[in-house]
């Protein structure tokens, strides 16, 4: 773990020059003149190397390296930074960093960098940072010692970005990321990741690494309008680039996820794209594709092995047993849950978001006619008198306008407990439409589809396995808590109230009748209401 932490916090592109490779001089060199090369190596450590003139090539010894550094190279290098000769006059403080041809000599060292930066070049001195910043990871089971290696970093950090070089943004924000996530043995600081973000965003104001690392210390502080306002600009930028590394793909991915969370948290789930949050959900699936194409044929050959276990079972005990109606319920939630983040290429954007539940819906119709209707739906007519209608519609009226009051009651004190409003649920992307068209389709899925096989699922097939097997207290109760648990844990409490209301209509009935009605009309007064309210 913590191997992955530091190339996390290192090796974000952290690399001496890029990758340095620095000459002897900048002029052609005289043939009978030796030079260097300076490379980064693999863990940031300096790999050196003599450059001999053309057309002569030697072996050396590493000894031998080592005495023609001290006793040619370096001299020359040092006689040439003295005269103020360029870029002797701050390549020396590598030498001096790393002990080659001479002493070690931090002072020394960073006296030379700071000449570079007089020249325009800060290399040297955000190696140096570096240097320091690996010094504290090495330390980090010495407090002290770790956090003043840290700090220094961070001074010299702050100094090149102050200095205008936004090339310091690449060593600074891995910093602040360590800061913002207590890596290295560190205390969680949001406030002090913010303030190295300030500084590079002052350097890089359009830098979208720079957005994005700002926009996560904004979800940690709790400041989700502006986490939303920063993920967004850096997703563009990432998106406007014209060649991204690997590294900038994943960042552009965080960046749509970053906001997408912002939004949630803050309440303002309409600033969110449904198309947008549906393919990131597709992309986390690997529903991609072909691939999207073969998730329902795998759904379909589950459901009709259940389907052909199922009605094995009501061959033999007239209905399903209860380890079969747990069974049918989940893949049914799988399925549902799946289809909503597929995209079926040539298929317009409502049937791919709901062919989950279009397929469910439609085993179950084949799962009904094996079990017979007139077991769950009864087989007496369905107009009986103008009573039984009215009846019928004040219990819809009275189960929607509780279910209404208690939610309202219960999103208080929600809000009251939690200091957040339920209007956060992503649940609301799915019941968002721009045109009457599209609420019409979600009308048929949501308030017809869905509330069709959860009542055959959950008070039926688990009603009659649980109501057989121990009582009908039993089946009540454990359906209907079952019913509010699939549905999340935020939403329980008044679909609690709902579903209770549903099992003693399917206890007092003997049927499913009035259970599918009343849940059809509050689904669809919901779906209504958000359409027509925008809300």
């Amino acid at each position: 773990m913590q191997k992955t932490k530091r190339f996390t916090i290192c090796g974000l592109g952290i690399w001496l020059l890029g990758s340095i490779s620095i000459g002897w001089a900048q002029d052609e060199p005289e043939k009978s003149e030796i030079g260097f090369t300076i490379q980064s190596g693999s863990d940031r450590s300096l790999d050196w190397g003599v450059k001999f003139p053309k057309g002569e090539q030697r072996d050396l010894s590493e000894q031998e390296e080592e005495q023609l550094f001290k006793t040619t190279i370096f001299p020359r290098v040092l006689r040439d930074a003295n005269e103020g000769k360029e870029p002797e006059v701050w390549q020396i403080g590598f030498f001096y960093l790393d002990g080659k041809g001479t002493e070690a000599d931090l002072q020394k060292a960073e006296a030379a960098f700071r000449k570079g930066m007089d020249i325009g070049r800060p290399d040297g001195l955000l190696f140096l940072g570096d240097y320091f910043q690996e010094q504290g990871i090495a330390a980090r089971e010495n407090p002290q010692e770790r956090d003043e290696n840290f700090a220094r970093a961070e001074e010299i950090y702050r100094e090149v970005l102050a200095e205008g070089f936004a090339v310091g943004s690449r060593y600074a924000i891995p910093l602040a990321s360590a800061y913002l996530f207590g890596w290295y043995e560190l205390e969680p600081d949001a406030e002090k990741a913010d303030s190295i973000l300030q500084a590079v965003e002052a350097a890089a104001p359009e830098d979208p690494s720079t957005l994005f690392w700002r926009a996560k210390v904004f979800i940690e502080q709790k400041r989700f309008s502006e986490a939303f306002d920063y993920a967004e600009r850096a997703q563009n930028g990432f998106g406007a680039m014209e060649q991204r590394s690997e590294k900038d793909d994943q960042e552009l991915k965080h960046s749509r996820a970053v906001k997408i969370t912002a939004a949630v948290l803050g309440g303002e789930v309409s600033k969110i794209d449904p198309d947008e949050f549906l393919q990131i959900s597709k992309e986390s699936l690997g529903l991609t594709g072909r691939m999207a194409w073969s998730v329902p044929v795998i759904l379909l050959g589950i459901l009709l092995f259940l389907l052909w276990r199922t009605k094995k079972k009501w061959a033999s005990d007239d209905v399903p047993g209860l380890r079969l109606s747990i069974i049918w319920i989940s893949a049914a939630v799988l399925a549902a849950g799946i289809g909503f983040n597929i995209r079926l290429p040539g298929l317009d954007n409502g049937l791919g978001h709901w062919i989950g539940a279009i397929l469910v819906t439609v085993i179950t119709l084949v799962a009904m006619s094996i079990a017979g209707w007139g077991r769950y739906f009864g087989s007496d007519p369905l107009y009986r008198g103008v009573k039984p209608i009215f009846v019928g519609l004040g219990i819809i009226v009275v189960g929607i306008v509780g279910m209404q009051l208690i939610a309202a009651g219960y999103g208080k004190l929600y809000e009251l407990v939690l200091g957040k409003g339920l209007d956060q649920q992503l649940v609301s992307l799915f019941l968002k439409n721009e045109t009457i068209l599209g609420m019409l389709g979600t009308l048929v899925i949501v308030g017809i589809a869905i509330p069709f096989y959860e009542e055959v699922f959950f008070r039926g097939f688990l009603y009659d396995a649980l109501e057989k097997r121990w009582s009908t207290k039993v089946a009540l109760i454990v359906s209907s808590v079952g019913f509010a648990i699939v549905h999340g844990i935020t939403f329980f409490v008044p679909l609690l109230f709902l579903s209770f209301a549903l099992g003693w209509l399917r206890m007092r009935n003997g049927n499913l009748r009035m259970c599918f009605f009343l849940h059809a009309a509050n689904n669809s007064f919901a779906v209504l209401v958000g359409h027509f309210s925008g809300s």
